[in-house]
Order: structure tokens, then sequence, then C-alpha cells
């Protein structure tokens, strides 16, 4: 079965129907990162950055999930979030992605990255 390219979500596909939102929180330059799911319409009004704080303050975590949160916390140390190669802040989810779940259910996905600045140099 052919995988299907994600599509980028535009206002009008938005508007027509909310979608569920899914935030993933990578660190570093890891492959995966920490998946949080906002049921449709929960994370309208809130920027990106209060989204993943909401993610990263979470207390229901397995202890998988808090061992990614605590490489995300010390990629935050001295770091920043960024989504498209830009910091967060001010920013909604308007540049999230459409893509389909495999049962073609449409669903909205936001990969945000947490990246500390390389050490050394002058």
């Amino acid at each position: 079965m052919a995988t299907q390219e994600p599509k980028k979500a535009d206002k009008e596909e938005r508007q027509e129907k909310v979608l569920p939102l899914v935030l993933e929180i990578i660190p570093g330059q890891a492959g995966e990162g920490l998946i949080d799911i906002y049921e449709p319409g929960s994370y309208e009004g809130k920027t990106l950055q209060e989204l993943c704080d909401e993610t990263l303050n979470r207390k229901t975590w397995s202890i998988e999930e808090r061992q990614v949160i605590e490489d995300i916390n010390r990629q935050l140390e001295g770091g920043r979030l960024l989504f498209k190669g830009q910091a967060i802040q001010e920013k909604g989810v308007e540049g999230a992605q459409l893509e389909l779940t495999q049962a073609g259910e449409p669903y909205l996905y936001l990969p945000v990255r947490a990246i500390k600045p390389q050490e050394g140099g002058f």
C-alpha cells in the first residue's frame, strides 16, 4: 500500500471541519518525539507555545515518554522550540500539515523541534 504524501492544510479545509491536532515535540536531531493529541477545537485560540507547555507539563506520561521529556528539557536548557526553522513564540497552529490516518481520517500535524545551539567554537 503506497503511503500518501502529507498535504498542507489551508484555511478553507480547516474551517470546513474542525480536526484533531497531533503535536509532536522532537528532541534535538532525533527522528521521533513526544506525541500529544488534542481533540477537535480544544486547541483553538492557543499559541503553539501554550500547547507545547501544556504537553510538557502533563503528568500522565509513561516512563518511556518521561525519558523523551527529559531529552527535550535538556535541549531546552539554553535552547528553544522551533517550527519550520523559526522560534514558536506567538505562533498559532496555522502552519499545521493536513495528514490522513491509515483509515483515511484527516488530522492536523505540527512537528516542533527542541534545539540547543551547538557548543564550542568562538
